[in-house]
This record gives C-alpha cells, structure tokens and sequence, in this order.
C-alpha cells in the first residue's frame, strides 16, 4: 500500500487530510484542535528561541529512531556485498528478505509532536 506524499498530511499529528476544497487555503491541519496545538507549540517556541524549522522530541523516540537506521544501514552495506558479482534467485531473493526486515521497523516509526509542552 502507498502512503499519500507527506504535503497530503496533517502538518501537526501527521493524518491524511481531507480531500482539498475547490476554493479557499490550502488546509495544512486534519482538524481545528491540531490547528491550534500547532498555534500553541509555535508560540512556546518562539518564547524559548526556537526557529520554526527546529524540532524538539524525546530522547528515546530519537535513540529508538537512530537505532532503525543504524540496522537499516548495516543491511543496506550487507545486501550490497551479497549482490556483488553474479548471486542466484535464491541469494537475491535472501537478500531482499533481510533488506525488508531491517527496513520495515523504521518504516513504521512516527514520532508524535509533544502535545504537553509544559508551563
């Protein structure tokens, strides 16, 4: 299945947004209440100096996020040196299926934005 291109998405909690109205903005949120956590994480950035191109998340959803790629990297360097020269169906098939298990627990992270961002 094909996820939609990331414009397609809520730009606070990541959903899929409705089909586009004929008129009007562009909606950049699914719903009113992300619009405004957006609104409210905005402003809390700007009050601490943040840019908005700067993006702060848990410590363990990031180490968690740097361990996928790490696995997916390490199998991207393993699948290489095993398709090297002339591999059979069978080594390429091999291959593929362990690309695809290092691959799939980084397709399925999403860091959700903080919601509760303090006092």
């Amino acid at each position: 299945m094909t996820k939609p291109p990331m414009g397609e998405r809520c730009r606070w909690c990541g959903r899929a947004l409705p089909d586009a109205a004929r008129t009007g903005r562009p909606r950049r949120y699914c719903r009113p209440g992300c619009r405004q956590q957006a609104h409210i994480a905005r402003k809390y950035a700007a009050a601490h100096g943040l840019g908005d191109d700067d993006v702060i998340i848990d410590r363990l959803q990031l180490e968690e996020l740097q361990g996928a790629l790490y696995c997916l990297q390490a199998a991207i360097e393993d699948v290489d040196g095993d398709l090297e020269g002339r591999p059979s169906a069978a080594e390429v098939r091999t291959a593929l299926g362990w690309l695809l298990d290092n691959a799939r627990p980084l397709a399925a992270q999403w860091i959700e934005p903080k919601a509760d961002l303090g006092s």
